[in-house]
């Protein structure tokens, strides 16, 4: 059966919404979260031999005007909508005059709050202790755990809870794959952190799962084009030392210093490597004011004080 294996819609403005999602083969119990163990390992590893529907014509239709685009080589489609939609959730996609059936029950609409700030999060290590420093122990921990048994970052849990009374948009930039879209959302919403737009790497095939080559450049494109598209808003920025997002959030800062407010990352290991040390350094020298904090540290609300 073809459906919309993921669909998010972004509303920056009235006259603008991103529209993003993946065509794939499943059905409407793939979106569900599995109590037992055994049947979360089916559905979770079964989410990589999905068929995806590569270089598929598709008709976007927003109740008012009709447009065309095609899905890449791994099922995935975008598309920028520069009207006026009543309702952004009633978009529909068609496939041949077939609609495809959208089987999320995650939120599918976000419009960017008027708050004072918006918030863009990682998720592995940063949300959930996901092991990404550990490739093996990383697919095991996905394919064994179903989502109300996954372990968060208490930190990041109370820090992303407290913002929430200011109603930011929050954004969950990861280099996890697409195929998990539906073990993330879940996860979410069972640990009851606010929702927000997950904007994750292509799906990957079977073959790729121990050996995926995933865009290094993902989380920089993603963050840019939230940024650029945003008008005037501020973001805090959060993420950890396990990979790449003390980096790319340099990166960021350098190029859109006056639209960043502060930087969380999570210290995921008992030391800083000299690496880690240097790049923190670089961060806080650029002026921006930052919390570099170990695993299990107590949040404290005050750090936002000047925020908020």
């Amino acid at each position: 059966m073809k459906l919309v294996w993921q669909l998010t819609i972004i509303t920056f403005n009235e006259q603008l919404h991103y529209v993003e999602g993946v065509i794939a083969s499943g059905s409407p119990s793939s979106a569900h979260a599995p109590r037992q163990r055994f049947l979360h390992f089916l559905q979770t590893f079964g989410s990589y031999f999905r068929k995806l529907y590569a270089n598929q014509n598709l008709h976007i239709n927003t109740g008012h005007t009709t447009y065309q685009c095609q899905t890449d080589n791994q099922g995935n489609f975008s598309i920028w909508l520069h009207e006026t939609i009543a309702d952004p959730a009633q978009i529909t996609i068609s496939d041949k005059n077939t609609s495809l059936p959208i089987i999320q029950s995650y939120p599918q609409h976000f419009p960017i709050a008027e708050g004072r700030f918006d918030i863009i999060s990682d998720i592995d290590d940063t949300v959930l202790v996901s092991h990404t420093l550990n490739h093996f122990k990383r697919v095991t921990t996905t394919l064994a755990k179903q989502s109300h048994k996954r372990k968060m970052v208490s930190y990041t849990e109370q820090l992303l809870q407290f913002t929430a009374a200011y109603k930011p948009t929050y954004f969950y930039v990861s280099r996890s794959e697409k195929n998990l879209f539906h073990l993330l959302s879940n996860t979410i919403t069972h640990h009851k952190l606010p929702p927000g737009p997950l904007l994750l790497t292509p799906a990957l095939h079977w073959y790729q799962l121990f050996k995926p080559n995933k865009p290094r450049q993902h989380k920089f494109d993603v963050i840019s084009r939230l940024i650029e598209h945003s008008e005037n808003k501020s973001y805090i920025l959060i993420g950890d030392d396990s990979q790449h997002d003390m980096q790319v959030y340099l990166k960021i800062i350098r190029q859109y210093k006056t639209r960043i407010r502060m930087v969380f990352i999570r210290q995921t290991k008992a030391f800083r490597s000299e690496h880690q040390i240097k790049s923190w350094e670089a961060i806080i020298n650029e002026g921006i004011p930052g919390i570099y904090y170990q695993a299990f540290e107590p949040f404290n609300p005050n750090l936002l004080k000047p925020l908020l």
